[in-house]
């Protein structure tokens, strides 16, 4: 069975089928010569043909998309859990899957501002649909980062958090330089959004987080944690469902832009208030 990162962190949906979904597809290729890369860049391409499928306005070829999207996150699930099942798990396969998802979904948002400046929304729906892919790019890295908090501090196993200041290296092909700085401009927002857990947990890197640190991090932060299911990806499938199949493309980036942007201003408040009390305490 699939390694899991546990209930706090994983949503419903994930533990009863994006998670097993990629199990199966990762048990499979296994003993085949397709890379953990070769099914994310399956995974990217799938994900970005998912967001074209919303320039047009038929709700069947809109309905289409999100199932696309929906597999595409299967194959992202599945890059993740073949790689560890190969003991191949890198920092670089960390990058590429977050590149792989941030071009699923500017794809998604340029075809939905293109959709709207076609419908008579001009400019302005281009400038509505940057700015829910502005506030979506914010959403996800704070989402990602909660949970990766979490497991860091709280569970002390299973975390991918990054806490690298380092500039991107100079040597590799241009490709991975690219990479590397895109990757290295989530982090630093990601820092930037949550100074004071980057700074507790840069104080105790290369140490054990004490146990009272641990206990009250898993006490405090479990809502914030199951807050994140509000910012994370999987509710964008049912809001795209909702709204853009229907043919209401501007209210699912209203939406964006909107309630889930004050989503996020809570959790990060919520979020931030934990260091400060580990701080006070130990």
């Amino acid at each position: 069975m699939y390694a899991s990162k546990g209930p706090v962190v994983e949503e419903w949906a994930d533990r009863r089928f994006f998670r097993p979904a990629g199990w199966r597809i990762a048990t499979i290729l296994v003993h085949t010569r397709i890379s953990p890369d070769d099914v994310t860049l399956a995974s990217l391409v799938l994900g970005v043909i998912a967001g074209h499928l919303f320039w047009y306005t038929n709700a069947w070829i809109n309905a289409a998309g999100v199932a696309l999207f929906i597999w595409s996150d299967v194959l992202d699930s599945a890059d993740g859990q073949l790689a560890r099942l190969r003991g191949t798990s890198t920092r670089l396969g960390r990058i590429l899957d977050g590149l792989a998802d941030s071009a699923r979904f500017l794809s998604l948002y340029a075809h939905l501002g293109a959709r709207l400046y076609v419908s008579g929304w001009g400019w302005g729906g281009v400038a509505l649909a940057a700015a829910a892919l502005l506030s979506h790019s914010y959403q996800a890295a704070a989402a990602d980062f909660i949970r990766q908090a979490y497991l860091y501090f709280a569970v002390g196993k299973g975390s991918e958090l990054d806490l690298s200041s380092a500039p991107p290296p100079a040597s590799g092909s241009f490709w991975e330089r690219v990479a590397g700085w895109l990757y290295g401009d989530y982090v630093r927002r990601q820092a930037w959004l949550f100074p004071n857990t980057t700074a507790l947990a840069r104080s105790l890197a290369g140490r054990k987080v004490p146990p009272g640190i641990a206990r009250a991090w898993a006490n405090h932060q479990r809502r914030v944690v199951a807050g994140c299911a509000w910012i994370a990806q999987n509710i964008r499938f049912l809001l795209l469902a909702l709204t853009v199949v229907p043919g209401s493309p501007a209210a699912y980036c209203w939406i964006v832009i909107g309630p889930l942007n004050a989503v996020l201003v809570f959790l990060v408040l919520a979020h931030e208030r934990e260091p400060k009390l580990c701080i006070a305490a130990y």
